[in-house]
Formats: structure tokens, sequence, C-alpha cells
């Protein structure tokens, strides 16, 4: 193996070239805060989602909501990409031309690289919130409905039970 012409130097100058490269601790970077980026705004989404699912009095309505929440999950990056460009186009896009049409400007969603991560970030949360809202259902649905009961017969109100049982039920999830 260590005869093989991209073992030179110990399979390290590669290793050494990358690393070595200006580009490479930018590249790093921009990786780190792009992961940053969706852990912060991706992670609570999905737990949000199932959060004010769970409260929806309607049972079709809600499962009609889930289910058109989590489709996103099943596109492909590819496809996403397309349906990104056909929205945020800056002269073309649906968004922009509804926004200059109500007298504002065009936001160049896809080509400042501010908004640009803003872009990335909403469209990730957008493929994953629903899907990943399914876990947290679950979880909920775990929850023991007697300590519900009770927290009702002491007076707590929806977001009263929503923070003092559903969230520390769903806590280990």
């Amino acid at each position: 193996v260590w005869n093989l012409p991209w073992a030179d130097n110990h399979g390290f100058q590669y290793f050494i070239q990358a690393f070595s490269n200006p580009d490479f601790i930018r590249a790093l970077r921009n990786t780190v805060v792009l992961n940053v980026l969706d852990l912060l705004f991706g992670f609570p989404a999905p737990i949000i989602f199932a959060l004010i699912l769970n409260e929806l009095p309607f049972r079709r309505f809600k499962r009609v909501v889930q289910t058109i929440a989590y489709m996103p999950h099943f596109l492909s990056w590819v496809i996403i990409y397309g349906i990104a460009v056909q929205l945020f186009t800056p002269t073309t896009g649906l968004v922009n031309m509804i926004l200059t049409n109500l007298g504002f400007q065009a936001i160049p969603f896809l080509n400042d690289p501010k908004m640009w991560i803003v872009t990335y970030i909403g469209l990730g949360v957008w493929q994953s919130f629903g899907w990943g809202s399914i876990i947290y259902l679950a979880a909920i649905a775990g929850v023991n409905t007697e300590l519900y009961e009770a927290a009702s017969m002491d007076g707590a109100g929806r977001f009263k039970k929503m923070w003092h049982i559903t969230l520390p039920g769903i806590k280990p999830t």
C-alpha cells in the first residue's frame, strides 16, 4: 500500500496540501457556521411544530397539516434548489415579484451572501421540521395523561401544561 503513487510522503502530502491551502480555513469556518446555525434553528423547529400540532383540537385538520409538513422530507436537494430558484430569483422569483408588485424592493435571496445563508438555513428547516416532528409527537403521546388531568384540576391552562408537563415529558427524546 505504501508504494502506491497516492501514498507518497507516507500518505500525508495531500492532507498537508489541503490544510495549507488558504481557502481551507474559510471553508472550515463556513462549514462550522452553517452547521451551528442549522442546529440553532433546525433543532427547536420540530419541537415547536409538534407542540403546536398537539394543541390543535381538530384531529382531521391536524393530520392534514402534519402530512403536508413532512412531505418536503421526501424531496431531494436538487428539487428543493429548483423550488428555491423559482421562488427567490431577484427578477423572476415569485417572492420578489410579489414584493415589487406591492411596492417593496426585491431582495437578493440567492445573490447576497448574508441572505443566502438565511435562505439556506430556512430551506433546510423547511425540509426537515415536519419529519422531525413525528418523533416528538410520538414522545408527547407517551406522556402520562393523568398528569394533564391533575394539572387541569389545579387550574393550569394549556401553556402551563405544555411548559410543566409536555416539555419535561419529552426532554429525554
